[in-house]
């Protein structure tokens, strides 16, 4: 196998082979339009699982890099595929996969009373207390911020989250288990506007930058808030991009 995969620890195993089969198809090792070798050699060359290489693929998949057609194998469908320019995601999986592809460092903890328009648009009662962590979004391994984030969660959840400095899983799994209540929908939505000074130090921008400031809802059963999650963009690095069936 082409590369040199180093395994390491608390990276769960899919997506550092992931990473490793990006690598080699950004760096030509497997061009365009050419076949990845066989499941069975990748596992055997890496010394891992099948299972592990077909979470590998699948997540690859998910991010248009490959596509799969039985009785052919797996192709490089594109050779690169920047998630800074495309924050957006169709399943609660694909939200899964990007916390687990990227680094939140919280530099920045308080607990604030969410009044005026906070409180309108999380649809609670002005006044009701929230735990706020904040702070800038990279993918791993890079040292340039790409988003500024902040997340609002019930004050009984600071435990979840008070200790971590920099989180490299999706928050919404970790509320999840203390909560003990199931995220059951999350509302996204994208609104152009102009970047708050805070996110624009943190992002080597002018406050009043355009941006896109991307929030997500989730809520719980009987529609309860778990969190409430803002992102800010610089507006000539995000895309949104859907596709649409002709059916």
């Amino acid at each position: 196998m082409p590369g040199d995969l180093r395994f390491q620890d608390g990276t769960p195993l899919y997506l550092q082979v992931s990473r490793h089969l990006h690598r080699l198809i950004t760096d030509g090792t497997y061009p365009l339009g050419t076949l990845l070798p066989p499941e069975a050699e990748l596992a055997a060359d890496l010394r891992v699982s099948r299972h592990t290489i077909r979470q590998a693929i699948a997540l690859l998949r998910r991010r248009g890099l490959l596509s799969v057609r039985k009785g052919v194998g797996t192709r490089v469908a594109a050779t690169d595929d920047d998630w800074r320019g495309r924050f957006t995601a169709s399943s609660r999986g694909e939200l899964f996969d990007f916390a687990r592809a990227s680094e939140f460092h919280v530099t920045d903890r308080t607990t604030i009373e969410a009044r005026g328009r906070l409180a309108g648009e999380m649809g609670i009662r002005p006044g009701r207390r929230l735990y706020r962590i904040a702070g800038p979004r990279f993918l791993a391994g890079e040292t340039t911020p790409f988003s500024y984030n902040e997340v609002y969660l019930d004050p009984r959840l600071e435990t979840v989250v008070s200790r971590i400095d920099v989180l490299r899983e999706a928050i919404f799994t970790l509320v999840e288990t203390h909560a003990g209540d199931r995220v059951e929908e999350i509302r996204q939505e994208v609104r152009a506007l102009h970047m708050p000074a805070t996110a624009a130090r943190c992002l080597g921008r002018a406050p009043g930058d355009l941006c896109l400031r991307m929030t997500r809802r989730f809520n719980g059963s009987g529609g309860r808030l778990l969190e409430y999650a803002v992102q800010y963009h610089p507006g000539d690095t995000f895309s949104y991009q859907t596709t649409l069936s002709s059916t």
